[in-house]
């Protein structure tokens, strides 16, 4: 099965959802442990094929008429 990682904004309540499978939980998870190992205040982006990478995947999974997708997610790590 293919990774699905999706972030996504549902305007009405100001809520950020994060969907994820099997695939997506274990890459996010490895891209977590990374930082965390790596001791030092760092950050990373998480962008979808159309703004130029792969992290994120883009067919949306909440599709509601308040939800948007968003294309970029920037984690940031403080040891």
């Amino acid at each position: 099965m293919k990774k699905v990682i999706t972030v996504e904004l549902d305007q009405q309540s100001e809520t950020i959802e994060l969907h994820l499978n099997k695939e997506g939980a274990e890459y996010l998870k490895n891209i977590l442990n990374r930082l965390i190992f790596n001791n030092q205040n760092d950050h990373l982006h998480l962008m979808t094929p159309d703004w130029g990478e792969n992290e994120l995947t883009t067919d949306q999974q909440n599709l509601s008429a308040t939800v948007k997708l968003l294309h970029q997610l920037k984690i940031i790590y403080w040891k």
